[in-house]
């Protein structure tokens, strides 16, 4: 009974928030944070997921959880708010795994398993996702996702991500067409 009743609620808010369109020149700027990885996101409305490294007091990743991914709801009051157990587990949530390397991770958004990224420290120390964009290796900032058709099932048109070329620091851009 609960699983329906939080599938009911999860379906209405995406019935509310797929309702409206938004163009990505009126989304408010993510305020960028000491461990913020990336953030999505989508034409649906200005809410944002954002992916920070989940660090332990030591500054090292914490092993069994090293991404933090949450909402910053700006069709509300901006506030953080954390995914439900539907976004976290079938959309915006991300898993991740330890590879031989200290620091360091392979992961991959729940909802599109092909595009891994590697989860690390920059030589500064600050945390940073790497993603291949465009043909070459990348420090990723954003995606967007642009979408449209039925609320309950919406048909993603394209896919901007947007990213830092890691041999020369110049902007770096991709848009994938599903």
């Amino acid at each position: 009974m609960e699983n329906r009743r939080l599938l009911y609620y999860f379906i209405l808010g995406l019935i509310f928030t797929l309702s409206t369109s938004f163009s990505p020149s009126n989304y408010p700027k993510v305020p960028d944070s000491p461990v913020r990885l990336f953030y999505i996101q989508r034409s649906a409305n200005t809410n944002t997921i954002v992916y920070d490294a989940n660090l332990l007091p030591n500054g090292d990743f914490d092993k069994e959880n090293p991404v933090s991914v949450y909402w910053l709801r700006y069709q509300e009051q901006g506030q953080k708010k954390e995914l439900t157990w539907i976004q976290n587990f079938l959309a915006y949530g991300i898993s991740a795994r330890e590879t031989n390397k200290e620091n360091d991770f392979e992961a991959w958004i729940v909802s599109y398993k092909k595009k891994k990224l590697k989860i690390g420290f920059d030589k500064h120390k600050k945390p940073f996702a790497q993603l291949e964009i465009n043909n070459k290796q990348a420090k990723l900032s954003h995606v967007f996702v642009k979408t449209e058709g039925s609320n309950l099932r919406p048909k993603v048109l394209y896919v901007e991500v947007f990213g830092k070329d890691l041999s020369t620091g110049d902007d770096i851009y991709e848009k994938i067409k599903p």
